[in-house]
């Protein structure tokens, strides 16, 4: 695991900070082909992403993204932003050459959506490539159901019914979030916790 791969992580939040988590630890667990290297944090205001960059672990800090996609010692872009900013970044840093991880909901639009597929297509010509943070799809209890499934255990699957119960934000004394501004968060619950529920009930059953 001697080649490195040198991340710039745009958002610093709680996605940023579980992703920050993940970069730095994961090796410990499994045997990667490459070392994750925490190389720039990127956010709006210089104080804050300063010492986020400090609490977490990231080498260096910056406030525009554009010029971070630029460098040349810049091998991967992750996307932890609010989902108005995703189509823009991710479809910048692929047609920089950068590999890209983007959180959900992938866009506020099917049309944004569209956009940043055909750039990964595009891309992925190039050994370019890029995904998307579906996190759930590691869980043990998924990936049983999943093989399951696969293997034929449970009969031929006609109909799935799936929920995703999450109800912090319905306190009323709950921060402020991106995810209550309409603008930013597009399709809403929707999209930001539906996308789980779509994704996995895909990922379980091979569909």
């Amino acid at each position: 695991m001697s080649t490195p791969l040198r991340v710039a992580m745009v958002g610093h939040a709680f996605m940023g900070r579980a992703h920050s988590h993940a970069w730095r630890t994961a090796p410990r667990f499994f045997d990667l082909p490459l070392r994750p290297e925490l190389a720039v944090l990127v956010g709006r205001d210089a104080g804050r992403t300063a010492a986020a960059a400090e609490q977490l672990g990231w080498a260096e800090t910056a406030t525009d993204w554009h010029a971070v996609l630029e460098r040349d010692d810049v091998d991967l872009v992750d996307i932890c932003t609010p989902g108005d900013t995703h189509a823009e970044i991710a479809i910048a840093a692929l047609e920089a050459g950068k590999h890209v991880l983007c959180e959900k909901p992938l866009a506020n639009s099917v049309a944004e959506a569209e956009a940043m597929t055909a750039a990964a297509d595009r891309a992925a010509a190039r050994g370019v490539r890029a995904m998307v943070g579906f996190t759930y799809r590691r869980v043990p209890a998924i990936a049983l159901a999943r093989q399951l499934v696969a293997e034929g255990r449970l009969g031929t699957i006609r109909h799935v019914r799936a929920a995703y119960l999450q109800d912090w934000i319905a306190d009323p004394q709950a921060p402020m979030s991106w995810r209550l501004e309409a603008d930013k968060a597009g399709s809403g619950a929707l999209g930001d916790i539906g996308a789980h529920v779509v994704d996995l009930t895909q990922h379980i059953t091979g569909e």
